[in-house]
């Protein structure tokens, strides 16, 4: 059966799979959110194949620019095998571990995809409403390829959204799905698929926290915004000293707790603001040898990034304090619209603001299961900047002015409204992790 036509009001110059709905000539009679349709630029000729929605600002995201494929099960499934064997063959992923991303959206040409396997289970996140319609492509695929895996789908209600539908008619009931333990480089972690965020782990940062490991042997480490633990553990488990996990998330520290037991290890998980936290340790004087800050997504949206970019800094400025000099400090932004150049800047002005000067060493990103293409540069989402904290003599001879930039942030400040205090933390709790 022939796919609904949907003509551009232009021609197609790019290989980014997403075209917003300003440049799409919308037809005069109804096509559902999230059909599949053929793309044909403003001359009549052959654009692509992809999903049409009209009611979200990414009007199509073209999944082919094939004129000889269709849009079938057949091609779902081809490309679901492409990035599975990647994984195992190219990655070599099932020698360390038992999750990975198996489908990374554009990256692996399925624009609004995510799957990510969890031992035995594989869960999907729908970021558009064109899949809904082909779920059933979609867990066909999957249970052929990954017999012995279960798929789960969970929904986002910002997603359905921006996406002007409900979704949550596909959401997988959880009643009956047992309790799920990874591994990953010899540390067993448990996901919580019921109320964890995202599809249940953050297994982006699965290389960042072996470089960690391998940098905190003998060191006190600080894991801020820990989630369930993970840098936390993993330091641990490679012979740190004593480890410390903060975090705002009342369900989160529990399940950090329980991988501790899981694998034998001892480290202390501290509910609290990550702000108020750090504060204390300056004002004790308390210091780390290497210190790891994950923060949540702090910019949603374009009008979010000068504030993104004010927290940015003023956390960073508290994590160098309370990094004992020459100590390690790992800082990470999975923010997508603030790019490493603007991150990078926010750091050198957090440094200058506390008087000391960054060694980077090292500019990580996302784990390689999570891909990113020169067609869509905005998959490469994380940015984890390793560093040595070194005090700058030359500062210390501006005291007045340190002091004066640290007057001018009134974000710093410390306010006596435990609600002001609340709301203005409330992207720190786990809750809001937007993460791919």
């Amino acid at each position: 059966m022939p796919l609904p036509r949907i003509r551009l009001k232009t021609v197609r110059k790019s290989l980014h799979p997403w075209i917003f709905e300003g440049m799409v000539e919308h037809p005069g009679r109804s096509i559902p959110p999230g059909t599949l349709v053929e793309i044909e630029d403003r001359d009549g000729h052959f654009a692509g194949r992809g999903i049409y929605n009209p009611k979200s600002r990414i009007a199509l995201r073209i999944l082919t620019d094939d004129p000889n494929e269709t849009l079938d099960a057949d091609f779902f499934r081809h490309r679901i095998e492409e990035a599975l064997r990647f994984r195992r063959e190219t990655l070599k992923l099932d020698a360390v571990t038992d999750a990975c991303r198996i489908v990374h959206a554009e990256a692996d040409g399925l624009s609004g995809l995510v799957m990510d396997r969890f031992g035995p289970v594989v869960v999907m996140q729908l970021h558009s409403a064109g899949y809904a319609r082909i779920l059933d492509w979609i867990t066909g695929a999957l249970r052929a390829l990954l017999p012995e895996c279960r798929p789960i789908v969970r929904t986002v209600a910002r997603v359905e959204t921006q996406e002007g539908v409900t979704m949550r008619e596909c959401e997988t009931p959880l009643a009956d799905i047992p309790e799920i333990i990874i591994t990953s480089h010899g540390l067993k972690m448990r996901v919580d698929l019921k109320s964890g965020h995202k599809t249940g782990f953050f297994l982006d940062q699965r290389d960042n926290r072996q470089r960690v490991a391998g940098l905190a042997v003998g060191a006190e480490v600080l894991d801020l915004c820990c989630y369930t633990g993970g840098f936390a553990l993993a330091a641990i488990k490679a012979g740190a000293k004593s480890a410390i996990g903060v975090d705002l998330d009342e369900e989160a520290l529990p399940v950090a707790r329980e991988n501790a037991r899981l694998n034998g290890l001892s480290a202390e998980f501290v509910h609290a603001n990550v702000f108020d936290y750090m504060r204390k340790c300056v004002a004790d004087k308390r210091q780390f040898d290497v210190v790891v800050l994950d923060p949540s997504k702090l910019a949603q949206v374009r009008e979010e990034i000068g504030r993104a970019m004010a927290m940015y800094r003023d956390m960073n400025a508290l994590a160098m304090q309370v990094t004992r000099p020459g100590g390690i400090l790992l800082t990470c932004s999975c923010s997508g619209l603030v790019g490493e150049p603007e991150f990078l800047a926010e750091l050198q002005r957090a440094a200058t603001i506390v008087g000391c000067d960054l060694q980077i060493f090292h500019i990580g990103g996302a784990a390689p299961d999570h891909p990113f293409t020169t067609s869509f540069p905005e998959g490469r989402y994380l940015k984890a900047v390793f560093a040595r904290v070194k005090p700058s003599p030359a500062f210390a001879l501006y005291p007045a002015l340190r002091t004066f930039q640290l007057r001018q942030r009134p974000d710093q400040s410390e306010d006596s409204s435990p609600q002001r205090r609340r709301s203005k933390m409330a992207r720190f709790a786990p809750g809001h992790r937007e993460r791919k």
